[in-house]
């Protein structure tokens, strides 16, 4: 549910923690502790705190995005699948959608949903490329996020995969953003790589 600051403000009693402080509090837990089911807690916490964009200042500030980026890097899954659902949740942001497309961020992004093949972490990167995709500014070129690579994983899922929510939001990805053309030389590559 989205909240203003005065609906905040006004629900949140004087002792109440402040919750750009807390955010703030949890990416430092995160950092802090050993405790791998405190880190999923933690990352889980701030992925929902994305949702509201009355927290998107305060995850910036705090470098929250900088640590959705490097949960797609570690090899637990929970860690992965709460690190693309913050960046889905916050991309919606301008300064948000412009971090999440420089070129480190956006291989990390490509080169999960590539090797993952955990359905919930693939609807999720789905999501955030269609989202992308959608918003982007005139400056971006689509093949920058729709790669040989993505273009032919997401082509598969729509004729391999049983989840139908991964066939519906790769349906609308191919009939949305990939012309035909790139459909031909995505079939010329496939011809030459197998011939190999």
């Amino acid at each position: 549910m989205y909240s203003s600051h005065n609906y905040l403000k006004r629900k949140t009693p004087e002792t109440g923690v402040n919750r750009q402080e807390f955010i703030a509090h949890l990416i430092e837990e995160y950092y802090t502790t050993t405790n791998v089911e405190a880190q999923e807690q933690v990352s889980a916490n701030l992925a929902n705190f994305a949702y509201d964009p009355i927290n998107w200042d305060y995850l910036k500030s705090a470098e929250g995005l900088k640590l959705f980026v490097e949960l797609l890097q570690t090899p637990n899954e929970n860690l992965q699948l709460y690190g693309i659902a913050g960046l889905c949740n916050i991309c919606l942001d301008k300064q948000s959608h412009d971090f999440i497309l420089q070129k480190a961020h956006l291989k990390f992004i490509q080169t999960l949903l590539v090797k993952t093949e955990n359905l919930e972490i693939t609807l999720n990167i789905l999501t955030l490329i269609y989202q992308l995709l959608t918003s982007l500014d005139a400056g971006y070129d689509k093949a920058f996020i729709l790669t040989i690579d993505i273009l032919k994983k997401i082509k598969f899922y729509c004729h391999s995969v049983k989840d139908q929510r991964i066939i519906n939001i790769s349906t609308l990805i191919l009939e949305d953003f990939a012309q035909r053309h790139e459909f031909v030389e995505l079939k010329d590559v496939a011809t030459t790589s197998s011939i190999q």
